[in-house]
């Protein structure tokens, strides 16, 4: 049995404009906090003073400018680091936040903070899929594919049951994509033309909430529909 690809789009739209508070500004706070990170990210590695370098000199004329990359101290590198677990957790906030919004909870601002209690499962996980998912593509680009598609749904899984160590999480996601990979990449490929339009200023407000909504209701009509045997794929 298929999923409604539409059907869950629709929900999606429903639930954007009914939510509060307003998915719009969950994801503008999301936003600026990304960017702000994003810079001090930038200023910490040199990369922000190196682009303004270059402005200048092009400015001035200098076309044959080549800039100097500037060997990071290891007090940077661990600034960058942090930084980098900072965005890995606001990230997946965002992602606890569309969760709870869709599967009948109060989402909320504070929701993207959420993460951060949880801080050593979300790196564990998101390490082991980095990790497999690496070592697939050391076959050939094609598994490193389907092997990030097979474990798209660790997260919510996660979310579901806390009580599931990284590992599990990564198990029941295979097995609950088994089959089913091929229709997770029709669903992105129906995001593809949103995706596009996300360079015009201010869309991707709207864009990032409506596919991570997407997402997660698809997640959770897998997760509800009833095995051949007649029951779910996972207890709710």
């Amino acid at each position: 049995m298929s999923i409604n690809r539409l059907a869950i789009k629709h929900n999606s739209k429903l639930l954007l404009s009914s939510s509060k508070p307003s998915p719009f500004l969950v994801v503008l706070v999301y936003y600026i906090i990304i960017e702000v990170l994003n810079f001090l990210t930038g200023s910490v590695s040199g990369q922000t003073a190196i682009m303004s370098e270059m402005m200048r000199q092009y400015q001035n004329g200098n076309f044959n400018y080549v800039p100097t990359i500037p060997t990071p101290t290891i007090t940077a590198s661990l600034l960058i680091i942090a930084i980098s677990l900072m965005m890995l957790m606001i990230s997946t906030g965002f992602s606890i936040y569309c969760y709870n919004v869709c599967s009948g909870r109060k989402g909320s601002y504070g929701n993207l903070f959420d993460a951060f209690a949880i801080f050593g499962k979300v790196f564990l996980l998101n390490l082991l899929m980095a990790v497999f998912i690496y070592l697939w593509a050391l076959l050939f680009i094609i598994p490193g594919i389907i092997a990030a598609y097979r474990y798209r749904q660790a997260l919510y899984i996660m979310l579901d049951h806390p009580e599931y160590s990284a590992l599990e999480c990564i198990r029941e996601s295979k097995k609950m994509m088994n089959g089913r990979k091929g229709e997770l990449f029709v669903l992105d490929l129906s995001f593809l033309g949103w995706n596009l339009l996300t360079v015009i200023p201010f869309v991707s407000i709207f864009v990032i909430p409506y596919t991570n909504f997407t997402y997660v209701n698809y997640y959770l009509a897998l997760r509800d529909m009833p095995s051949p045997d007649g029951e779910g794929e996972l207890p709710a």
